[in-house]
């Protein structure tokens, strides 16, 4: 058995997903976590780990019925083929794509990290340069950042910070 890839429409992964398996096919795509800052808050989501891709179980006797609707299907693209022929993974290569989904679940990528460059965005210190420090809870961060020759530590809200 083996898994044929299918390019999508930027950012319909999972719209190209659920008209594909109300079709019939077994589709998929691994995701991994984020942290984003939405309405001033760290928040984990998830994306896509390879963007615009998906893949669906290759089951000759079913893809050959709806390969017409799936050119057609919303949000896909195309087929992918290479040299005439679909392009495909393995199974193994597929499992272990979902193995490396399951690691990647436990550590999500982080919004910022100890160390980074970071600059007040608006404030009484805005356009100042700081050093991210550490998180301190979901809506605020703690920067560390040069007063008159001092080493000053300051908790912000994480909407007041961005990345140089």
């Amino acid at each position: 058995m083996s898994w044929l890839v299918i390019y999508t429409k930027p950012r319909q992964e999972l719209r190209a997903q659920e008209n594909l398996k109300f079709l019939g096919l077994d589709a998929s795509f691994p995701l991994r976590p984020i942290e984003k800052i939405r309405s001033g808050a760290i928040s984990v989501g998830f994306e896509p780990l390879f963007p615009r891709y998906i893949f669906v179980r290759n089951d000759l006797e079913l893809f050959q019925k709806v390969s017409h609707a799936v050119r057609n299907t919303r949000g896909v693209s195309k087929v992918l083929k290479f040299g005439g022929k679909f392009a495909e993974l393995d199974e193994k290569t597929f499992k272990q794509m979902l193995d490396f989904e399951k690691v990647l679940s436990v550590n999500p990528v982080k919004a910022y990290e100890q160390g980074d460059n970071v600059v007040f965005s608006h404030g009484a210190f805005r356009n100042i340069q700081a050093v991210y420090q550490e998180p301190e809870g979901d809506r605020r961060v703690i920067l560390l950042f040069d007063l008159l020759n001092k080493p000053v530590m300051l908790s912000v809200p994480v909407s007041a910070v961005k990345r140089i």
